[in-house]
């Protein structure tokens, strides 16, 4: 009787443990993947907050790389210097160098310190000339298709220089002496104090993107400088009247111009899903 009882309290204990039923399997499963629609729609939101606003610090940043990129070389634009003002681009005259007239030492012959030098400027469809303007002047006289040869540089020219208050430190290089001014110049041979420029022409214009289907881009000559832009990217010139045109003509009209008006629309990349954009206008006004 003892045997009988042991067995049936083992088999009433054992009764009583079972497994997951059918249905806590389905609920279990049911809350693992409203857990696991939540966790995924967090991420893909996440994603998708992260591109947006990287496509927006990268249009804020076009923005910004634009106007400091064109600014630096538009404002040193000088009066006669602008040569294209078009909506789809701009072109100027641009410095490679510039020196000081230290002596005439010939009937045709004028002795140069050259200040500063632009170094791979990337000035492309270029025609070399040379500028001169009289002392405490700032109208110049150009000359579009002249590059002088130097008749000589070195020592003997920075003497001649030095001797008129040129800085003995800077290297030979940087004095010449070049003659032909008088068939070149209504003036003839630039006066002591003189400065005279050495320069190419530079282009800054709208054209189609090579990185970035379909949009467009800032260039500058040849090299893509930044974008990408929507297609509505444009220059616009400030008169000084204070009238804005489009296009402005060859001859007087040009030297009216006042600054450049930049319009455009930086985009995020790729296909921009997000329609991201950052509209952008300013004026760059020039030095004259």
């Amino acid at each position: 009787m003892r045997i009988r009882h042991k067995f049936s309290r083992v088999s009433r204990l054992a009764g009583t443990e079972h497994g997951l039923t059918l249905v806590e399997m389905l609920v279990a499963l049911t809350i693992t993947g409203i857990l696991a629609a939540a966790l995924t729609s967090l991420l893909v939101g996440q994603s998708r907050f992260y591109d947006r606003t990287d496509d927006q610090l990268g249009a804020e940043q076009v923005a910004q790389a634009t106007f400091d990129l064109f600014s630096t070389e538009v404002r040193m634009v000088g009066r006669g210097d602008l040569l294209v003002a078009k909506p789809d681009s701009v072109s100027f005259r641009f410095n490679i160098v510039r020196a000081i007239v230290c002596d005439s030492t010939g009937a045709d012959e004028a002795t140069l310190y050259v200040m500063d030098r632009t170094l791979n400027a990337n000035v492309t469809g270029l025609f070399v000339g040379i500028a001169a303007s009289d002392p405490y002047e700032d109208a110049f006289e150009f000359e579009d298709t002249w590059n002088p040869t130097p008749t000589a540089t070195g020592a003997g020219p920075k003497a001649d220089c030095v001797a008129s208050g040129a800085p003995a430190t800077a290297p030979n290089s940087d004095y010449m002496r070049i003659s032909g001014w008088g068939a070149r110049f209504t003036d003839g041979v630039p006066e002591r104090g003189a400065l005279v420029r050495g320069y190419g022409r530079l282009t800054y214009r709208w054209a189609p993107s090579t990185f970035f289907a379909s949009r467009t881009a800032l260039w500058r000559g040849t090299q893509e400088l930044v974008g990408p832009f929507t297609n509505t990217a444009a220059f616009s010139y400030v008169m000084s009247d204070g009238s804005v045109r489009s296009n402005v003509g060859m001859g007087s009209p040009l030297d009216s111009v006042v600054a450049v008006r930049l319009t455009a629309t930086a985009t995020g990349e790729g296909n921009n899903p997000y329609g991201v954009s950052r509209p952008m206008a300013f004026d760059v006004p020039f030095r004259n």
